[in-house]
């Protein structure tokens, strides 16, 4: 026998001729369940010792979880299962949480997904055809490979035409944050799944627009289905005419987002202080403020927006950064949360729960309201 089975004082140990059977110990454990047998709880710690373990703990029906070398927790179990001071004993088994991970081959390089825990969020909720996305932006690339067969027919009011097609790029990068095909082996993933998306086409190719564009393009939204309204956009002052808009689409049924800014202060800017508006501002890898967000006690809430991985116009990706890109992250959360309720809730059902649900980070209660985004804690709690 080896050392290991020598017995100790007051202690028998298993016999020279007994081989119990040994089992895998496939979770890579180091730790196991024993139950002493009525009498022999107190030489635990020795029967412990002797087979190369340790006592950790004690749980509350009694039973004692020993401590191993993993690499030898198969056979420290075979010993203690023969040892005769033992009733039972079984591997700590190590469970952990199912987390969906698609197969887009840039998924790994787009880190605002894991950032508010996405991957989990897709284990409840990946999304619902039912909802519609509307991507009031410079319009979208309509034979993106990423994002073609997710599109629904939208409106370009820049020349008053069907044809929403980008001119620009940055509709086309945002809509993929919110909505790309996911899980199709192509480029990289968005935060719903499955939601279609409205490209409305309310900016010209230079990235620019007049009010009277954009808020019509929020109603148009709305009458014909948007659930979630995203605008990376912003600028001016006060409309009242934008604001009955938006009062309008909210009427409606429609979630509105919106951009908070790029001037890296204070500044209150439109259409993101509306009311009815969730105010979107950014943050990093590392939950800091991003240097260039807008920032104050007027925003609601914060999401992702530096050097974000999402759909280029012509196919393909590119990196993006600005409060542009984390609106349409909250954009996507808020269809995961509309499938969880069904689209006949309340906007406002949905827009609680994202604020109720967003994680406190640094800057939170100041830098804006609520918190960071947070897709699994909005789609489970």
């Amino acid at each position: 026998m080896t050392a290991s089975l020598l017995p100790v004082a007051g202690v028998s140990a298993a016999s020279a001729d007994v081989k119990p059977a040994v089992v895998a110990n496939t979770t890579g454990t180091d730790q196991l369940i024993v139950t002493f047998k009525a009498g022999k709880t107190d030489v635990s710690a020795s029967v412990a010792k002797a087979h190369g373990a340790s006592v950790k703990k004690t749980t509350a029906t009694g039973k004692k979880i020993l401590k191993v070398d993993a690499d030898k927790a198969a056979d420290v179990l075979a010993q203690l299962k023969a040892d005769p001071n033992v009733e039972s004993a079984e591997f700590d088994q190590i469970l952990s949480v199912d987390v969906t991970t698609p197969n887009d081959p840039s998924y790994g390089s787009q880190y605002h997904l894991t950032r508010i825990q996405a991957n989990s969020a897709w284990d409840f909720y990946t999304g619902s055809t039912a909802v519609k996305i509307a991507i009031v932006d410079t319009g979208v690339d309509l034979t993106h490979p990423d994002l073609s067969s997710k599109i629904v027919a939208g409106y370009n009011f820049v020349s008053g035409t069907t044809n929403a097609n980008d001119d620009h790029g940055h509709g086309t990068h945002c809509a993929g944050i919110a909505a790309a095909n996911t899980n199709n082996s192509t480029n990289g993933a968005g935060v719903d799944w499955n939601a279609r998306i409205m490209p409305v086409k309310v900016l010209n190719a230079a990235g620019s627009g007049y009010t009277s564009d954009i808020s019509a393009g929020v109603r148009w939204a709305a009458d014909n289905g948007a659930k979630v309204i995203s605008m990376s956009l912003g600028g001016g002052s006060y409309s009242a005419s934008f604001q009955a808009d938006i009062d309008y689409a909210w009427g409606k049924g429609a979630v509105i987002v919106a951009a908070a800014g790029n001037n890296g202060n204070t500044a209150v800017q439109y259409p993101a202080n509306y009311n009815n508006v969730v105010s979107v501002a950014a943050t990093t890898s590392t939950d800091g403020k991003a240097s260039f967000s807008t920032y104050g006690t007027w925003v609601d809430i914060a999401a992702p927006g530096n050097a974000i991985l999402s759909t280029a116009r012509g196919g393909g990706m590119t990196t993006m950064s600005g409060t542009s890109m984390a609106t349409p992250v909250v954009a996507g959360v808020a269809g995961l949360v509309w499938q969880r309720y069904g689209t006949s809730a309340s906007p406002a059902t949905i827009v609680n729960k994202i604020h109720s649900t967003a994680d406190v980070i640094t800057g939170t209660g100041s830098w804006w309201i609520h918190g960071r985004v947070n897709a699994y804690k909005a789609v489970t709690l």
